[in-house]
Order: C-alpha cells, then structure tokens, then sequence
C-alpha cells in the first residue's frame, strides 16, 4: 500500500508541484530580464535624463538631436543585448525544466531496471 501511494503521489501531485516550480523558475526569470518592456523601450534613450525638447540655435538644436540619437542608438544595443541573454537563459531554463521532468517520470523505474541488470548479470561494454 505504501508503494501505490508513493507511486500517486509521485505521478500525480508531485510531478504537477515540480512543473508548477519550473514554471515559477521561468517566471521569475522572464521576469528578471523585464524582455517585454525592453522591447517596448527599444529605442528610447539610454540614461539620459534630458532627453526634451532644446531651445536656442540651430546649432544647439542639432547637437542635441545627435546628441538623443546616438543615446537612442546605444540604449538600442544595450537592451538588444539584454534582451538576447534573457532569451538564451529562458531558452535554457526552459530546456532543463523539460528534461528534469523526463528524469522525473523514469527516476523510479531505474532501481527496478538496475536491479534487472543485475540479476541477469549484465555489464557494461566501457568496464
């Protein structure tokens, strides 16, 4: 009785408690990364605090349009570059969630196979 009930558990709650922490590791990541709202901010300015309109001369006025531009330009690599990582580390959390979950539902057979190996006195070709 209390292998059945390990075996509910295990393929039952306990394998929808380890997705449901996966998914919360992933969350939590997409979180951290905030990909959608750098998305969202692309293009805006990167660190820079006067980024409104500018009066006076032409000349002033032209510096400061380069001077938004080549902001907006690096707050674009910055957050493209952001934005990759938190692609490749959610990429990766998702891919290990996956195989932890494969490794959850095999974990308890392997005994049963191992002692299976064991009887019929099998070893490995590397030994």
């Amino acid at each position: 009785m209390f292998l059945v009930g390990l075996m509910q558990w295990w393929y039952g709650r306990g394998w929808a408690e380890e997705a449901s922490r996966i998914g919360r590791r992933i969350k939590g990541a997409a979180d951290f990364f905030s990909i959608g709202q750098l998305f969202k901010t692309l293009f805006s300015p990167f660190r820079q605090i006067s980024a409104g309109r500018v009066g006076g001369s032409l000349s002033i006025q032209f510096r400061a349009f380069i001077d938004r531009l080549i902001s907006r330009i690096v707050g674009a690599f910055v957050r493209s570059g952001t934005i990759l990582v938190g692609l490749v580390v959610l990429f990766g959390h998702l891919l290990a969630g996956a195989v932890a979950l494969a490794i959850w539902l095999i974990l308890p057979i392997l005994p049963v196979a191992g002692f299976i190996l064991m009887a019929i006195d099998w070893i490995p070709r590397w030994m």
